[in-house]
């Protein structure tokens, strides 16, 4: 709101000048030559901090500096109505004949529309480095932050590359999901033959049998590559989940190893998190490759989370 009145204010101010300058040429000028050179530039200006005005009252850029633009405004008319006084008055002083109040209005009127503007087009120029400023802290932030995420994620690589089991790949990703990209639902999901495992997960109120459904999902992709499923989800997920996240970690001829994650719209997948999750599934597939060359896994049928699923896709 205070970004349109100031706009708004210096757009009616605009008008204002542009009619004073025309009333002024009309009366003080009698030949066209003369109309347009004493007319023409000034009109000019007026116009100009009409069309700012408007501007400004209308850019959503402005919100946040709206009284940026109004006080250079005032000041450049400011500074440029006394610097005006000045010249007015030494030329009272150094010329007897001068008629320094015959003068004066139209000395000032010029003089304060030339102000007006240059103090419109400083504060834009202003208000411009301010936005430019803030987003360029922005980005440094954000690219610091996705450093020191980058450099935990390597550290979290070195710890996959040192796991025997697959617990404790499945527990390192969970973790990594959930601290360094902030997914509170994740699951690390092996499907074998006709069952599934949920080897850790943090989903709430999603009964197993829909997770395994989703890690199949992953299934054929892209290993480490960040899937994103909005369309033709299972009826089995909550209605506030938004989408779902799937990363093929590793896909042999007998086994398919997922990471699944739900999004309830409170995670935003940007490519910060999808550069960071494919850095932490690439280290857990590695892990995995070498866990599944020196052993044989083997499902636990006493095991609780492991599912029997319908894998005739």
């Amino acid at each position: 709101m205070q970004r349109r009145l100031q706009g708004s204010a210096i757009a009616a101010v605009g008008l204002l000048l542009a009619a004073v300058q025309v009333a002024h040429a009309t009366a003080r000028t009698v030949t066209t030559v003369g109309f347009l050179v004493d007319l023409v530039p000034f009109l000019a200006m007026a116009a100009a901090i009409t069309f700012a005005g408007i501007w400004v009252a209308r850019s959503p850029d402005y919100v946040e500096y709206g009284t940026v633009v109004g006080a250079w405004t005032v000041g450049g008319a400011v500074a440029f109505a006394a610097i005006t006084a000045l010249i007015l008055f030494s030329l009272n002083v150094a010329i007897e004949t001068f008629d320094v109040f015959g003068a004066a209005p139209y000395v000032a009127v010029d003089n304060v529309t030339a102000g007006m503007l240059a103090g419109v087009l400083v504060g834009i120029y202003d208000v411009r480095s301010r936005i430019d400023r803030e987003e360029l802290k922005r980005q440094r932030d954000r690219i610091e932050t996705f450093a020191n995420r980058a450099a935990d994620t390597n550290h979290y690589g070195r710890a996959l590359n040192e796991c025997a089991t697959m617990d404790e790949v499945s527990s390192l990703c969970v973790e990594a999901a959930t601290t360094l990209v902030q997914f509170h639902d994740v699951a690390f999901v092996e499907r074998r033959g006709g069952f599934a495992t949920l080897v850790e997960s943090t989903i709430a109120g999603v009964d197993q049998e829909t997770i395994a459904e989703l890690a199949g999902l992953a299934a054929g992709a892209e290993p480490a590559t960040v899937d994103t499923h909005e369309d033709e989800l299972p009826s089995g997920l909550p209605d506030d989940v938004e989408r779902v996240v799937t990363i093929l970690v590793t896909e042999t001829d007998n086994a398919t190893t997922a990471l699944v994650a739900l999004d309830r719209g409170d995670t935003a997948v940007t490519e910060e998190t999808r550069s960071l999750l494919e850095m932490l599934v690439a280290h857990a597939g590695t892990a995995l490759e070498t866990i599944y060359e020196t052993s044989i896994p083997t499902r636990d049928e006493r095991d609780s989370v492991t599912i029997e699923i319908d894998d005739r896709e």
